[in-house]
């Protein structure tokens, strides 16, 4: 299969062009810039060339939501980067030129970057600015959740997207475990440390500023008399320094689970008012 060879200087002429606030093309800068002048209708990554009615070609933009070279404008890292600089140095707006150098180009007058949403407020034709504004202020800048809004229904249900596959689950190591269920903690909320001390001990993982404690256990090692018994004083203990913001997640097969010793953990927690998660597998 052959691959069609961009025309890059074409390219680069109708996004100067677009940039420049123009929406017309001369036939002779796009012949100097090889373009077929036969045919109508063409396209140039995020730009469609046309010839109206009238025989004057027009430059137009195909997706709003993209730069010009096509890619999504919420995914550029540079704006990104851009965006939560100025917002840290409480610099609430950005000028449509920078957008410009970043090679996006949009008639859109709202834009959603992550966390932020950009609008343009102005009543003019020529745009110069985007007002800044975070869209939901439970979050940081990265779309975190603050400390704040940490509770045990927001923690259960990411851990709903938690996946391990049955395989894994009989061999993982409480370590690894517990190193896997940090990082998936780290997309969701703006705290989370891994084997945080209290005045009750080390625990596994912390959520927040010693907001939520977490205790891992592995359902095939609570078998072990001396594991199942250390995990019930590690009940109390946790409970007592955390309260309601204490849960303990138990990993392991629907076997595992039956187990007395396994059992016997769940009633504890739940007498306790205490809460659990059963992590078993996806597959």
């Amino acid at each position: 299969m052959t691959t069609t060879k961009e025309n890059l200087a074409a390219i680069k002429l109708l996004q100067d062009i677009i940039k420049s606030g123009k929406e017309s093309v001369s036939p002779d800068d796009l012949r100097k810039a090889k373009v077929d002048v036969s045919n109508p209708n063409q396209t140039f990554r995020n730009l469609q060339l046309k010839k109206d009615f009238f025989g004057d070609w027009i430059i137009r933009l195909i997706n709003e939501y993209q730069d010009l070279d096509g890619n999504p404008i919420a995914e550029n890292k540079k704006l990104i980067t851009r965006i939560k600089a100025l917002w840290e140095n409480n610099q609430k707006q950005i000028k449509f030129k920078e957008l410009i150098a970043m090679n996006i180009f949009t008639p859109e007058r709202t834009l959603e970057i992550q966390n932020f949403r950009l609008t343009n407020n102005s009543m003019l034709i020529k745009y110069d600015y985007y007002d800044i504004s975070v869209i939901d202020k439970n979050k940081n800048i990265d779309g975190l959740w603050l400390d704040k809004m940490i509770s045990t229904e927001r923690i259960l249900d990411v851990l709903k997207d938690f996946n391990i596959k049955s395989k894994q689950i009989k061999t993982i190591s409480e370590l690894d475990l517990n190193k896997l269920l940090e990082n998936h903690f780290k997309k969701y909320f703006e705290n989370v440390k891994k084997g945080g001390t209290s005045d009750k001990g080390l625990i596994d993982l912390i959520i927040g500023e010693m907001i939520y404690g977490i205790e891992i256990k592995l359902g095939r090692e609570l078998k072990k008399t001396t594991q199942a018994d250390r995990a019930m004083g590690q009940i109390d203990r946790y409970m007592e320094k955390f309260g309601a913001n204490f849960m303990v997640i138990i990993a392991g097969t629907q076997d595992d689970k039956q187990e007395k010793s396994v059992q016997g953990l769940i009633k504890k927690i739940r007498t306790s008012k205490g809460t659990y998660y059963y992590l078993e597998s996806y597959d």
